[in-house]
This record gives structure tokens, sequence and C-alpha cells, in this order.
């Protein structure tokens, strides 16, 4: 087995955590007992209807539609490089605060998970705007043709994702009525590493420059199985990441590590870690429900890089130009580091908690 850590033949995508559907045939299946809620019963927010008819928050608070231009880099190496891709056009609504509050705002970048926009979005934005902070709420999916990706995480990249969250920084530091320097970033599970991932040195960066990073992120219960050696955020940005120690659909101990790294490095983060909590925990109405196509391993090393989006080869503990995230490594399987299903959802007072943790983040962090 230890030759598998040293192929680049073999060696794994960053993605490896969230297999694609083709190896679901070789994964054991869940044993936990199963939540009574099932996936069926988790509501959405149609992404046809998002990207044609403007939302109407909560709050009263009506949406503006916009498109926003965007990527698909297909590698953070690529990515650091300038090698971008193809283009897409994301959809997306931008929502305002009440009329009465005076422009410019600060604003925060909301993108979903792997199960595309969801009710709990639309809440965020609401609880947002009330406080007088500007939401773009993005559709990464739409765009490309894509429901979810839930099953098939292969279907979209990483780095593409966290490239979206910068291209929605720009298209909002284009406009007149939004603070250039007060913009945040938030998402939940790939949301969550997509607004990580943004908000490190490395992407932020390459992307935006020196200074001009995201000043604020709030990463919810995010994956951390790929992080940057260095563990260094843009300049002058505050991290949050909200995990539950009960999520079995992604290693909260991976997150600890890298939120830790970040904080001997200097960094302004802070991890919470809330008991008896599971993934998306912020979905209010939402019980625990199990997710029996979704492919994990809370269990699979993780994955880092260099500046460059080197990876470190894990048999050597060196950085190795030669590895190359082109195929999913046989190890994955052969290991019996993949399992099926997952359960996520909130109980009790969970969704609020997080709610207005993240709330008041933002407006600590983006007030001047």
């Amino acid at each position: 087995m230890a030759r598998l850590y040293k192929s680049a033949n073999l060696f794994f995508l960053p993605l490896i955590f969230f297999s694609c559907q083709v190896l679901a045939q070789h994964a054991p299946p869940e044993t936990n007992a199963k939540p009574s809620a099932s996936s069926e019963s988790i509501p959405h927010v149609d992404s046809a209807q998002f990207a044609a008819k403007p939302y109407v928050l909560s709050n009263g608070i009506k949406g503006i539609l916009v498109k926003i231009p965007s990527h698909s880099p297909v590698d953070y190496g690529p990515l650091l490089k300038g090698q971008l891709g193809p283009s897409v056009l994301l959809t997306g609504q931008l929502f305002l605060p009440a009329k009465g509050s005076k422009p410019p705002y600060a604003a925060v970048v909301e993108t979903p998970g792997s199960g595309g926009l969801g009710p709990q979005h639309m809440d965020h934005a609401a609880a947002l705007t009330s406080a007088g902070i500007a939401v773009l709420v993005i559709d990464p999916f739409f765009g490309r043709g894509i429901k979810d990706t839930v099953a098939d995480q292969n279907q979209l990249t990483f780095a593409a994702s966290a490239y979206d969250v910068l291209a929605a920084v720009k298209f909002l530091r284009s406009r007149t009525d939004i603070y250039a320097n007060r913009i945040g970033a938030t998402g939940g599970s790939r949301g969550g590493t997509a607004v990580l991932m943004a908000e490190t040195a490395p992407v932020s960066d390459a992307v935006l420059g020196r200074e001009n990073g995201l000043r604020a992120v709030v990463a919810g219960y995010p994956w951390c199985g790929v992080q940057f050696y260095s563990a260094h955020l843009a300049d002058h940005a505050s991290l949050l990441v909200m995990q539950g120690d009960h999520d079995d659909w992604v290693s909260f101990q991976q997150c600890q590590d890298e939120t830790h790294a970040m904080g001997v490095a200097g960094q302004d983060v802070v991890m919470e870690l809330f008991p008896g909590a599971r993934h998306a925990f912020d979905r209010e109405g939402v019980p625990p429900t199990n997710i029996p196509s979704a492919i994990t391993s809370t269990t699979f090393p993780t994955v880092y890089m260099d500046d460059q989006g080197r990876y470190y080869n894990m048999r050597t503990g060196r950085v190795d130009p030669a590895l190359a995230g082109q195929t999913i490594s046989q190890y994955s399987i052969k290991g019996g580091f993949l399992k099926k299903g997952v359960t996520i959802g909130s109980e009790g007072t969970q969704a609020k908690e997080f709610s207005d943790e993240m709330v008041n983040f933002f407006k600590a962090k983006l007030a001047q």
C-alpha cells in the first residue's frame, strides 16, 4: 500500500473525500441507525425560478436578478497560475438592506453547498439584510447545467467553487452601492470550503491581489481535507468556522487542525464546535435526515499544498511536482476509506445559534 503514496499515476484528486458515483458500489453501506426523516423531505429553492424571478425574503426585501462572470479552473495549481478554465455566467440575486438605510453597504457573498440553494440561504440573507448588510446569493450550479453534487462531487472542482466566490467579490466591487473594502462571504459544506479557500492568502492574492481580499468569512461545516501548508489568510482577513461534533459527512478534526495552524501562524481565526450538532445544522425545520446517496470518508488523510498549489507526497512528506489531481486513486477504495450515507439537519436552537453567531461576526468585522 505504501507505493500508492508514491505513484504519481495513482495519486488522488483533492476531491477524494467526495468521491464520484462510480465508486459508490465499492463503499460499505451506512451502518448507523437511520433518522426518521427522508432526504425527499428536505426543502430546496428551485434554481430555474431563482434565475428568472426575484425572490422575496421573509423580511420583505426583494432580490435583484444578476449575472456574475466566472470560470471553472481544474485545480488550485492551475488557478494560482492564472489558468482559469472555461468561462461561465453564474446566476444570482442581490439583496440590499431595506429602504431608509443609506448606501454604500457592507456586503456578504452567500454560496450553497452540494445540495444547491435552500431556504437556509434565504434565512441568512434575511438576517443579514435586517442587520444592514447586503447579501449576494450565488448559484454555482445552474449556469453550469448541474443539479447538485451530493453523489458526484467531481462535476465541479473545489478550485472552481473558490473562484466563484472571488468572482462574486469582483462583481460587488463594480457597484457604487457596495463598500469595496467591506465584503465578506459565507457558505456551508462545499460552500463552506469554497469561502474558506477563497480567503486563503495564495488563492486570494492570485485572483484579487494583495490587500484586496475578503474582510471576513463564516465557513459552516466545511470540508478541510485539502489545506495550504502555510496556513495564511489574506491580509486583514478574519475567519469563523462553525462545525458540529456529530458531523458524519466531513471531519471536524481536520478543520480543528487547520484553524489551529492558522492561529499559530498569527491569523485572526476562531473555530466553534457545537455539541451534538450534525452536518448542515443551520437548516431550520429540517430534523436529522439521512442522505443515502452521499459518499464520504471522514478518515482519509489530509492533503497539503504549497503556495503554488503543488501537493505534498504523503509518503515522503515533501512537495512533489509530479503529483497531479487527474485521477482518483484506487488507494481510497482498497484502503476501505469510503462509506455511503450521511445525516444532515438541526435540532433545538442550533439553526438560530448559527445565524446569530454569523450575523454578530459580520457586524463586528465589516463595521468599518
